[in-house]
């Protein structure tokens, strides 16, 4: 999206935007609400080409000057299935990261099992486009990865396979590459920094008809108890966007509100940990023997 237009009101009317297949600009009319589901990047480039909704909204320039981080993702296809205690994992501190976090995903695992929504049982072959499944497919993700871009495809999948898979799972050493695909998103993600809390987004913007939603958005009073768990956090967020929508009027006939499950509640035991973490670190905090009022908490949060 390139740019977001506003009426003498100032509410959303029209928006702009690149055709990916053709490259051309094309133009979205009489909206009646608009959902800007961008991360950093994206809400740079639209506020650059909005300066009526830059005056209106000026939360969304404060949201537009947060950075970002780069991205690399990986899709391999092996020849044998490679077992693994659990199929999300997650590689930490290896120096060949060059500075970046990973996380590698079991497809054939999270996507082996049966649906339960309908009862059905996934077909393998999905995952192959199709064609006769030989083994694991894993999903590797690198993030705050701007020293790996530069590496071609061939190294990137030889670091996979050659040293970070293999010691986190032995079983990988005897597997070999059917197929692999690498993509890089420069910029791509949010990068959550100290202090970048009051910038993020709000849900419900300056503008009436203009919300927000993704993992960095502030949901306010609709905050959501998955805080932290970026896929979770931004599939609420975008719902509860469309219900703003809709409760306010904006959707006109189509204003029934979707339904957002809370997460359970904490188990007791966690319950009374934190009451006891918090009744310990206000005590400390109160103590005349620490005069500068220090927070001092007994258990790591």
């Amino acid at each position: 999206m390139q740019s977001v237009d506003l009426d003498a009101s100032g509410e959303v009317t029209s928006l702009s935007y690149r055709d990916a297949a053709s490259g051309e600009v094309r133009n979205l009319d009489d909206l009646s609400g608009c959902v800007l589901a961008l991360g950093a990047k994206g809400m740079k480039s639209v506020m650059r080409g909005s300066p009526k909704l830059a005056l209106r909204a000026p939360e969304l320039t404060k949201a537009a000057s947060l950075d970002a981080i780069d991205v690399v993702a990986v899709r391999l296809w092996l020849d044998t299935t490679v077992p693994t205690r659990t199929p999300a994992n997650v590689f930490s501190k290896y120096p060949s990261l060059r500075g970046a976090g990973g996380t590698f995903f079991m497809l054939d695992q999270l996507q082996g099992s049966t649906d339960y929504t309908s009862g059905a049982a996934p077909d393998p072959a999905e995952l192959w486009a199709g064609e006769e499944p030989q083994g694991s497919v894993v999903a590797c993700d690198f993030y705050n990865a701007g020293a790996l871009l530069p590496l071609s495809d061939e190294d990137i999948v030889s670091l996979l396979m050659d040293e970070l898979l293999p010691s986190a799972v032995g079983e990988f050493r005897s597997a070999k590459v059917v197929d692999s695909y690498v993509q890089r998103y420069p910029a791509a993600v949010t990068w959550f920094s100290p202090g970048s809390f009051k910038k993020r987004p709000p849900l419900v913007t300056s503008v009436g008809n203009l919300v927000c939603a993704g993992d960095w958005v502030r949901m306010g009073e609709r905050e959501h108890g998955a805080k932290g768990l970026c896929q979770e956090r931004a599939y609420v967020s975008g719902l509860e966007a469309a219900n703003s929508l809709a409760r306010r009027g904006y959707l006109g006939a189509n204003s029934r509100s979707h339904p957002v499950i809370p997460v359970r509640e904490d188990e007791p035991q966690v319950v009374a940990s934190r009451a006891l973490n918090k009744l310990v670190g206000d005590t400390v905090k109160k103590s005349p023997l620490n005069p500068f009022g220090l927070t001092i908490s007994p258990w790591v949060r």
